[in-house]
């Protein structure tokens, strides 16, 4: 007959208008829950402010990490060995190894001044000048003096070339760019939908509640901004009434046709964890360092012993020089954080003035390269310091 739906189609009728109802409930439920930026964000509720927050909020975690390495860098050698307690049992070997140090220097000290003086006596015309008798005599009690007061003066050392150490770090704390930080704020008035959401009661109570607002902070450094988008747009303004004015005040590079905020933010992830790996390698070498300065000085009655000596004195200077280049080690390390900084904002920025599209993996492979430069810190200090 026409007119009647026949039973088997009136079922799949009945069927569809039913799931057409439950995805109306669900679309409803998620309208009633979800925070009133879903609309101006992505399906996952992000958008623009949040990709520039996120890389804020890492880099000052790795500005953090690296203030507290290069703080414990300023740690002297000298103090530590001479805070050393002279009763203690448990470090008893340590002042055993200290003195036995000085003892067997000496020695070491004596048996080269005996062959370099019974190598210059076989030639008669320096044994037969006084002058030069007496210059070996005098040479006696200055290596005596330095081997007894070794450390001392491998802590004057220390102290002197650790002023560069000091003018590196202390100047600033910023190894990464995040200067020129604002707070924004946009206070947004409640929708009827979040209203009601929250119980009739309270809606009715508050008479419609048309004061009702919520406030979304949020803190962004223009210059770690930068780092990883040239282009970005951060506004001056910090304080905004609606979602529109918040939204359009922040648009998305210019670089980027389809900015997904949440996908930007899963790129950056990978570039995070590099530069956090790096913070904490820098603050396992400054430890490094410290026990090798420490150990250095400990032991450096030995080569300096080697003074005593016309033919071995080359063990001595490079003792000396190789102390050196360890104190120095910090001040290179900050001195490629920041070549590292200046580097990456220049070739991003000239990439995105030529409109580059790869622009994460160009901040990839710089940050690579400052992790091995980091990784070779030593070996580069020692090339300054003429150690081949």
């Amino acid at each position: 007959m026409h007119g009647v739906i026949p039973y088997p189609q009136y079922q799949r009728l009945k069927k569809f208008h039913r799931t057409v109802f439950i995805i109306i409930i669900v679309f409803g439920v998620l309208a009633i829950i979800a925070p009133p930026f879903v609309a101006h964000a992505d399906i996952f509720g992000f958008y623009v402010p949040d990709v520039y927050e996120d890389i804020t909020d890492n880099v000052n975690e790795t500005n953090s990490i690296l203030a507290k390495a290069f703080k414990f860098s300023r740690t002297s050698p000298y103090s530590v060995v001479n805070s050393i307690p002279l009763t203690s049992q448990s470090h008893g070997i340590a002042i055993a190894v200290r003195n036995a140090s000085k003892t067997m220097a000496l020695v070491v000290a004596t048996l080269l001044l005996m062959v370099d003086f019974f190598r210059k006596s076989i030639n008669f015309e320096w044994s037969s000048k006084w002058e030069n008798i007496l210059i070996f005599l005098i040479k006696i009690l200055v290596i005596k003096q330095l081997v007894q007061n070794a450390d001392t003066i491998v802590g004057y050392i220390y102290q002197m070339f650790d002023s560069i150490n000091k003018a590196a770090t202390e100047t600033s704390v910023n190894y990464l760019p995040n200067g020129n930080t604002s707070t924004y704020t946009a206070t947004i008035k409640q929708s009827f939908v979040k209203q009601i959401s929250k119980g009739w009661w309270d809606y009715w109570y508050d008479k419609g509640a048309d004061n009702v607002y919520d406030t979304y902070t949020y803190k962004i450094s223009a210059d770690a901004v930068r780092m990883f988008y040239p282009d970005a747009v951060i506004p001056s303004t910090t304080n905004f009434t609606s979602v529109d004015s918040f939204v359009d005040a922040f648009p998305s590079p210019t670089e980027k046709i389809n900015f997904f905020p949440t996908w930007e933010m899963a790129k950056l992830q990978p570039l995070f964890l590099i530069m956090k790996a790096i913070a904490y390698i820098v603050f396992v070498i400054v430890i490094g360092r410290v026990f090798e300065l420490s150990i250095y000085t400990i032991f450096a009655p030995l080569p300096l012993a080697t003074f005593a000596s016309d033919t071995t004195h080359e063990v001595a200077k490079n003792f000396l020089k190789n102390y050196i280049a360890t104190v120095i080690q910090v001040a290179v390390i900050v001195m490629m954080f920041i070549v590292y900084a200046a580097t990456d904002t220049y070739v991003v920025g000239q990439m995105a003035a030529q409109g580059g599209t790869k622009l994460k993996l160009i901040n990839f492979i710089i940050l690579c390269a400052l992790g091995l430069g980091v990784m070779r810190s030593g070996t580069w200090s020692k090339k300054i310091c003429g150690i081949n």
